[in-house]
Parts: C-alpha cells; sequence; structure tokens
C-alpha cells in the first residue's frame, strides 16, 4: 500500500515539475583535460644532459587520473604531439610511457607563442577543468631576428593570456634553470590562476612535476608519520611515491600482517613502477590496517588513495593577495552523498596545518550539519603549504594544498551598477611604493567570441578608472591588467594584479527584489510580469465594457476546493517520499559507520 501511495505520488510529481517549471539540476562537468607542453630545443643539453624530463614525464603519466583527458607535445621551432588526446587509462599510460622515450634536445628554437597556440586549437575540448602544463628552459626564441621574437613573446601577454582566461585554462608553469623567462612564465600562472615552479636543477623535476600533477588533478592521501600510515576498510587502492636518493637500498613496505613486499615479490595484486629516483608502488584491494615503508623518510613521499568515504574542500586559490584571509570549507561524502549523521559527525576532528604550525581546529558549521570551516590568517609573502587532516577514530585523510601570497601595492575597488549591467573599476596605487607619476595601466578585456580589446585606464586625481558598460547577460568577461610602474627612485616595479571574471554573479543582489512573491506568482521571464499587467488591465476594461457571460463565471469555491485538496496531497505525500528517503541514506551511512568500525 506505501509503495503504491510513494509511486502514485511521485507519477503526479513528474506531471507537475514541467507546469512548476523547476530548475533543471546541471549537468555533470566533464573530464577533467590535461595537456603537458615540453620543451626540446638545443638548450636542454647544457639543463638536462641526461634527459631526466623523460623520468618525470613518465612519473606525471602514472599520477595523472583514470578518465582524465590528456596528451604530451614536444615544441622547440613547431609543436608536435608525442602521444594522442585520450582518456587516461591503463593502456593509455603504457602507450605514453612509452612515446615519452623520444623526447630529445635537437629543436632550433623555443617557439613558446606557438605551442599554446597548437595546444588551445587542438588539444582542448568543450567541458571540464582545463590545465596546461608547460616546461622550458629559455625565452621566447622564434628567429635569428631578436624583433620577432620580443613580438612574439608580447603577443602572449596580450593576447594569448586573454585567450587562456576565456577558456578558463589554468597554466602550470615550469622553468627549468634560472636561464628561462620566469617572468613570463610566473605572468602566465599568474594571469590564469595557475601556478609557477622552478627547478634549479634537471634532478628536482620529478618533485616539480608531482606539485604539478597536485595542482592539475589533486588527490586525497593518507597522513604519513615515521614512515607508516592506517589503511582503513574504505580505501579500495593506494600509491605510494619514494623518492630515493643515489645507491638507496632497495624500497620495501610491509603489511598489517608482518609481510614485506619488494619490487621482485610479484604479489598480484601490487605494482611497481621503479627508476633511479623513485619509487611509485600502487596496491589494490589492501589489507586493513597499519602499512609501514621501509625506505629513507623524504617529507615529498606521499599515499595517494581511491575510496568512496571522500575528504571535500571548497575551492582554495592558488595565490591570496597579502591582506587577504582564507576561507577553508570541508565536509564529507560517501559515494559522492554529503555525510550528516551525528555519530560519524561525533568522530570528527578537522584540523588545518600551516607551515609546520601548531594545527588550527575547523569548527562545525550548525547551520549546516555535515559542514566545518576555518579561517586562515596572517599569511606573510610568499609560498605556503596547508594540511587539510581528518582523524575519523578509524581512518583518517589528508588533503595537501601550496599557495603563494602576493604583494598587493595595488589594490582595486569595484562599483557595480546592475540596472545598466556597468561595472567601474577604480585602481589605487600605494603612493609610497610606487610613483604615480610613473604609473602607465593598460587593461585587457576579453569575451567569448570576441577578439580581446586593450584598454588604456584614465588617471584622476591617483585613481586609475576604467567602465565596463552594457555588459551582456550570460557572458563572462576577462579583464586582466597590464602595470608598468616605478619606485620613487625611478627603479622599475612590475606590481601583480589579480585579473577578474565578471559574471552574472556581479548583477545578482540587484536582480533579486526584496519582497518576494509568492511562488508561482510570477512567469519565469523578467519580462512576463509586464506582460501579465498588461494583460489584466485589457481584461479589466473588457470586462466593464463586455461583462462575462454567467456560465463563464469562475467557482472560486470549487478551486479553492481542489487546490486545498490538492495541497494536502502534496503535503502527505511528499512527508512520507522525504521520512523513507531519510531512512534510506541512513541506513547506507550506517552500513558506512560499521565498515570503518
Amino acid at each position: 500500500m506505501f509503495k503504491s501511495f510513494i509511486f502514485t505520488v511521485f507519477c503526479v510529481l513528474l506531471v507537475t515539475v514541467d507546469s512548476a517549471r523547476c530548475e533543471p539540476v546541471p549537468a555533470a562537468a566533464g573530464a577533467d583535460q590535461i595537456q603537458v607542453l615540453i620543451d626540446v630545443s638545443g638548450s636542454m643539453k647544457q639543463n638536462d644532459p641526461d634527459n631526466l624530463r623523460i623520468e618525470a614525464s613518465r612519473l606525471l603519466v602514472n599520477l595523472l587520473p583514470d578518465g582524465a583527458k590528456a596528451a604530451f607535445w614536444l615544441f622547440a621551432e613547431k609543436t608536435a604531439p608525442l602521444s594522442a588526446t585520450d582518456s587516461v587509462s591503463a593502456a593509455w599510460k603504457q602507450q605514453a610511457s612509452k612515446a615519452i622515450g623520444n623526447i630529445h634536445s635537437r629543436g632550433l628554437y623555443t617557439h613558446i607563442e606557438d605551442a599554446i597556440q597548437t595546444v588551445l586549437d587542438q588539444g582542448f575540448t568543450a567541458g571540464g577543468k582545463k590545465h596546461l602544463i608547460l616546461l622550458t628552459d629559455g625565452f621566447v626564441d622564434i628567429s635569428k631576428d631578436i624583433m620577432q621574437s620580443a613580438d612574439s613573446r608580447e603577443r602572449i601577454l596580450s593576447e594569448w593570456i586573454p585567450k587562456l582566461q576565456q577558456q578558463n585554462i589554468n597554466v602550470q608553469t615550469i622553468a627549468l634553470s634560472e636561464q628561462a623567462d620566469k617572468e613570463l612564465l610566473e605572468k602566465l600562472a599568474f594571469e590564469t590562476g595557475g601556478w609557477a615552479e622552478t627547478a634549479q636543477s634537471a634532478e628536482q623535476l620529478q618533485r616539480v612535476f608531482l606539485k604539478m600533477a597536485q595542482k592539475a588533478a589533486p588527490k586525497e592521501t593518507l597522513p604519513l608519520t615515521d614512515n607508516k600510515f592506517q589503511v582503513d576498510s574504505g580505501i579500495h587502492e593506494f600509491s605510494v611515491l619514494v623518492f630515493k636518493k643515489p645507491h638507496a637500498a632497495p624500497t620495501q613496505l610491509v603489511a598489517p600482517d608482518g609481510k614485506s613486499i619488494s619490487k621482485q615479490s610479484m604479489v598480484a595484486n601490487v605494482s611497481w613502477l621503479e627508476s633511479q629516483s623513485y619509487d611509485l608502488i600502487t596496491v589494490k584491494q589492501p589489507l586493513i590496517g597499519e602499512w609501514r615503508l621501509v625506505a629513507e623518510v623524504d617529507p615529498d613521499n606521499q599515499v595517494m588513495i581511491v575510496t568512496d568515504l571522500k575528504l571535500q574542500l571548497s575551492e582554495i586559490p592558488n595565490f591570496l593577495g597579502e591582506n587577504e584571509t582564507l576561507p577553508i570549507k570541508a565536509h564529507f561524502t560517501d559515494k559522492d552523498t554529503l555525510i550528516t549523521r551525528a555519530d560519524f559527525l561525533g568522530m570528527l576532528t578537522l584540523e588545518v596545518i600551516q607551515d609546520q604550525q601548531a594545527p588550527a581546529k575547523m569548527q562545525a558549521l550548525a547551520a549546516e550539519p555535515g559542514f566545518y570551516q576555518h579561517q586562515v590568517e596572517h599569511f606573510s609573502l610568499g609560498k605556503h603549504l596547508l594540511k587539510i587532516v581528518a582523524d575519523g577514530k578509524t581512518f583518517k585523510r589528508e588533503i595537501i594544498h601550496e599557495i603563494e601570497v602576493v604583494a598587493t601595492p595595488i589594490t582595486v575597488e569595484k562599483h557595480v551598477d546592475a540596472a545598466q549591467r556597468q561595472v567601474s573599476l577604480k585602481l589605487l596605487p600605494d603612493t609610497k611604493l610606487i610613483d604615480p607619476a610613473g604609473l602607465v595601466v593598460n587593461a585587457v578585456i576579453s569575451q567569448t567570441g570576441h577578439e580581446p580589446e586593450t584598454r588604456p585606464l584614465t588617471n584622476k586625481d591617483g585613481v586609475w578608472l576604467l567602465d565596463l558598460a552594457g555588459l551582456p547577460p550570460q557572458t563572462t568577461t576577462h579583464v586582466n591588467f597590464n602595470v608598468m610602474a616605478k619606485d620613487h627612485d625611478g627603479k622599475p616595479l612590475t606590481p601583480a594584479v589579480t585579473p577578474l571574471s565578471i559574471d552574472d554573479s556581479w548583477f545578482k543582489p540587484a536582480e533579486q527584489p526584496a519582497a518576494v512573491e509568492p511562488s508561482g506568482s510570477k512567469s519565469e521571464h523578467q519580462e512576463d510580469p509586464n506582460q501579465e499587467a498588461s494583460a489584466d488591465s485589457h481584461g479589466e476594461a473588457d470586462s466593464e465594457t463586455h461583462p462575462a457571460p454567467a456560465e463563464h463565471k469562475t467557482n472560486w469555491l470549487l478551486v479553492g476546493g481542489i487546490l486545498l485538496a490538492i495541497n494536502v496531497f502534496f503535503g502527505v505525500g511528499g512527508f512520507f517520499i522525504h521520512r523513507y528517503l531519510k531512512k534510506s541514506q541512513a541506513e547506507k551511512q550506517q552500513q558506512l559507520l560499521e565498515r570503518l568500525s
């Protein structure tokens, strides 16, 4: 009887969804996309004489998550695919690892512009998060004519960065050697919300590629303390990355049952990728309990996991202004379902650790059961390592994120006119650091489907102004700032101004009236209320001139009775559906708790 009632209510709900004009559930985002550009110009003979780019690239291949769309490219004077863009799988990794052996150092030039253009034209598709990893050891070099190279570099700054922003592509850059154009690489990373690293030597590439993999496809990890880690019943697979020094003893893993595993053990559920500088050991369906790593302790060693029980974080930016605070919000899911069970949450402790400092406890949000939050403050300039660690007594989880705090000698004030869809920006320099007489600011404005427009900002009483009027709806407008400045001694400065992405959310508060009429009293479209009002006024005028026949009058008592019956029906039905779904979810989470205990 109950199931029959539920089915009846469900059918009625399906029929009424369209008339209620419910907002559709957003489609699932596409797979992550990762494109990797490897410099093979002749200068690599000096900066990577042992071709350690091969080992580092193989590590990156094996760190990429299954299902992501990925490809590797080689570039010098031209850009050519090394591995085809395809979904990451065991077969793709095998093919890509083999192709990686073709990395060389025979190129004539370093045509970074062509590399970026080729990947944008051929590598990326619509949907999903997009990451471009760029490894180079030099400056833009496309010809013997240095002016042609200078023009190419300028086009990267003025044209290609806005196009990368338009497509929401995060650029991760790696400068191999101090001779690389670090200013260009850092600007590519900063302006696109990516990340920049410098490898002082080719031997550091593996560790740098690990950081880039974490940025492009972050993985949940287990805390590794004194080379020990705890595996719980919710973990389907783990991968231990072990960095080795030259002539180090062979790495071993000791399982909870005391059995020692090495590369020669030939265990069915263990795969072992070995190189001179690292081991990557993957164990499927591992034993529950404490595992031990027999190797030299290294802060970059990690235990990455595949699990249904996931620690989820709000998006954390890669760059932060020096006076900004960083709110971190976290929750747990089981098979992508939020866990709100009091008995589960009662066992849970979440902490934020910044740069090896004392842990700060995250606080539960009373208004949002299952969510925890902490505000990190007082960052100094430079790079900082954040660890978010969850302890559930019978399990642990950890997420590592690195951020960079940058100086902000220029602040941006925003003024929004929602009715006109206009945004006014005011840039205010810190005159203690910057000489206003030597400050020049250009804004590069770009929208999808349009060529970027460069517009100089006007200086009015020490404030640099930019007005953006008539911004179209359902379109994101990217604003990137190119700043040339000097200090009071005439020394050139390159102050960073965070790019802006202006979308409909900027105008949302003004579009929602303070007094909201009951649901269903207005049509979905903005113009419909006026049309309805006009129609009503015409109807009233017509009724005064031509009274409606008696047989067409509405029986409001009957309508009220029907509406009351429908409300009661849906109220009772909704109650039982809610109780049924809540009971089902509670049973699933109880099963999770039983597994963990």
